[in-house]
């Protein structure tokens, strides 16, 4: 069954006719003999169309249908009434019914109407599927930006543990070194000096535990809580480097280097204490671990999964991972402009520069336009990198490719105007159908064979436009490859003209064909092109009856020509013509010329069916005067767009002239 209905009606003979009716007509149907049974069936079937007799034992029909809009605004109502009556019915229920059915019911008219009425709550639901599916759609672009704050807070406290990691190997050897792994005294302390963290050998050699008093591996003075390193950084709240003395576990006194810094939180606090030492006997052999150390970093180094390098004050790049190699190529010693085209002035804003400049960490988004002519949308990060004196030698630079995610932004963007504008179409259609299927029931109640045919054909002419935006909305969706093969210009051009001769015939504008210059055959996909070049002619329709009044004859020419490689083909009419703020935005998506009654897609997917085809399209039009479609396209694919000899006019590098 389609949907559920439920008739309400004071007697039980009536109601039973009408659902043997309905059933006859592929219908499942309740009956509830008053309004109070009519609520409690809709509030536990929920059907999608209630029929409900003008006159119910108890409750006036006005009413329930006002207590029924108010809980479900969705449902609709059909009113049963005498056809002596329909008139003072209609005026009385306009507001709250979706339609009228006289007594004795009619089978074809029940049938027409019910079907006008169905339509309508398929439309409706369809709409209602969109709207959840876009919800679903931005929950999950919400939850990817959460775990992107994420991944910046945990960038933050990584900063800093570099920081840290750089002053321990300044007396390893000048300058910032990169570690794989620290086999050396690491803890993290509290503000109280008590260790909330720390590494095995800490653990193992110092004989400490989480909770611990961290100043007490310490000998002679520094063995306090004011005394040690860590009550120092507290209490100066600066980074320190220290020459100490630990007590291992063992009772050995052995002499250490201790660098400890300060880790704060979001209100500049000092939060917690980084502590790092290492023997000085173990640092002969850290140098001479350190080749093999390099080497674990450059492992690390490349395997990160961004692109990395480092740039000097010259903005020259000094070193690259190796996904920013495979990418990019190795380019060690090149100017960061040359390996991205960018302006100087523009470089000068970019967080490289900054960080440069500040000495602070940056980020942004920056586009970076690469030799092979792709253009890499970016999320940048840079560091700052400074030498053992404090002073700013190079900046780390980390940038990931986010134009997949600018692509799916624009595409959301893109959805939700497509919702929009095929909302307004939709709803313009319902108001079409709605007067449409009101003015059949009229016609057939008074057996107006006039009347009939005239909302017939605008129940055909809404029917049309739903196949239409359908179809647009099919092409626009989905990307297909062309289906080509060998057509006859002249056979096609009167195929096409043959589709719209109907509606041109029936709006009284004259049609026609003009293929004297246009022989041989070119490969296209018939199927799209027919598409677009109706398109064309529909457009050019509409602009004659829009430009009604203003001349006593409207025409349309499709007209062809062709040369050894290519054929062209021209849609002239005399109609409204456009403006010149019109012609700019005629080929954008969801653009139209015609209000609410069209969706902006026909035009735009017309252009990419010609581009498709790799041929262009070039616009004339003249308010008042009319407008003209010239479409070039080559013979065959193989010899490309271009042409020895031009078809419309010596300057195509304007699409849309005036």
């Amino acid at each position: 069954m389609t949907a559920p209905l439920l008739i309400a009606d004071g007697s039980e003979a009536s109601a039973l006719r009408l659902q043997a009716v309905l059933a006859d007509l592929g219908y499942d149907a309740a009956i509830a003999l008053s309004a109070a049974e009519a609520l409690k069936a809709c509030a536990k079937l929920s059907p999608a169309v209630l029929l409900a007799s003008h006159r119910l034992p108890d409750m006036d029909t006005c009413e329930l249908l006002r207590t029924l809009k108010q809980s479900r605004r969705e449902l609709e109502i059909i009113v049963l009434c005498p056809r002596r009556s329909v008139a003072v019915q209609a005026r009385r229920l306009k507001p709250l019914a979706s339609g009228l059915l006289g007594r004795p019911v009619h089978f074809d008219e029940a049938e027409l109407l019910l079907r006008g009425v169905m339509e309508r709550v398929h439309l409706r639901r369809q709409l209602q599927q969109g709207k959840r599916e876009i919800a679903r759609r931005i929950r999950r672009r919400y939850v990817k930006r959460i775990e992107t704050e994420r991944f910046l807070s945990v960038k933050q406290i990584l900063d800093k543990v570099s920081t840290f990691i750089g002053e321990l190997a300044r007396e390893v050897e000048g300058g910032v070194r990169y570690f794989n792994e620290i086999p050396y005294f690491i803890a993290i302390h509290d503000r109280k000096c008590r260790v909330v963290a720390a590494n095995r050998a800490y653990r193992t050699l110092l004989g400490r535990r989480i909770g611990d008093p961290g100043w007490e591996i310490y000998d002679g003075e520094s063995c306090s809580r004011e005394r040690c390193p860590v009550g120092r950084t507290l209490l100066t709240e600066n980074a320190l480097d220290l020459r100490e003395t630990v007590r291992y576990r063992s009772g050995a006194k052995v002499p250490v280097i201790v660098h400890t810094a300060p880790i704060f939180n979001d209100d500049g606090t000092v939060k917690l204490v980084m502590e790092v030492s290492a023997g000085t006997q173990d640092i002969g052999r850290l140098k001479e671990d350190l080749r093999n150390t390099q080497q674990r970093y450059q492992l690390l180094f490349d395997a990160v999964p961004c692109y990395v390098a480092v740039l000097d004050r010259e903005m020259h790049v000094t070193a690259n991972n190796r996904r920013f190699i495979d990418e990019f190529g190795d380019q060690t010693g090149v100017a960061f402009r040359e390996v991205f085209h960018i302006d100087p002035e523009k470089l000068k804003n970019t967080p490289m520069r900054k960080t440069f400049h500040d000495g602070k960490a940056h980020h942004g988004e920056m586009t970076l336009p690469a030799s092979s002519g792709r253009r890499y949308q970016t999320m940048v990060w840079t560091s700052p990198i400074f030498s053992a004196a404090g002073k700013l030698l190079q900046v780390l630079l980390v940038f990931i490719d986010i134009t997949q995610i600018q692509d799916l932004k624009s595409n959301l963007t893109f959805l939700g105007l497509m919702i929009a504008s095929i909302s307004h179409s939709i709803k313009g259609v319902l108001s079409g159908l709605d007067a449409g299927v009101y003015t059949l029931g009229k016609a057939i109640s008074l057996r107006d064979e006039n009347r009939t045919q005239e909302g017939l054909e605008l129940v055909k002419h809404m029917a049309e436009r739903i196949r239409k935006i359908t179809l647009d909305i099919l092409y626009y969706a989905k990307e297909r490859e062309l289906n080509r093969s060998l057509i006859d210009l002249r056979q096609f051009a009167r195929d096409v003209i043959e589709t719209v001769r109907p509606r041109f015939e029936r709006l009284g504008i004259r049609l026609e064909c003009d293929d004297a210059k246009g022989t041989g055959t070119f490969s296209a996909d018939a199927g799209l092109l027919k598409a677009a070049l109706v398109n064309f002619l529909e457009n050019a329709v509409d602009a004659c009856v829009a430009d009604a009044k203003g001349k006593r004859e409207h025409r349309v020419v499709l007209k062809c020509e062709s040369n050894p490689d290519a054929i062209g083909m021209s849609v002239e009419d005399n109609g409204l013509g456009m403006t010149s703020e019109q012609l700019k935005r005629l080929f954008t998506v969801f653009y139209s010329t015609k209000g609410i009654k069209g969706t902006g897609l026909g035009l735009f997917i017309a252009d990419q069916i010609i581009r498709q085809h790799g041929g262009d399209i070039v616009v004339e039009s003249s308010l008042g005067q009319g407008s003209r479609f010239c479409v070039r396209l080559p013979r065959m694919p193989a010899q490309g767009a271009s042409c020895s000899e031009d078809i419309h006019g010596p300057d195509r590098s304007d699409r849309r002239r005036q």
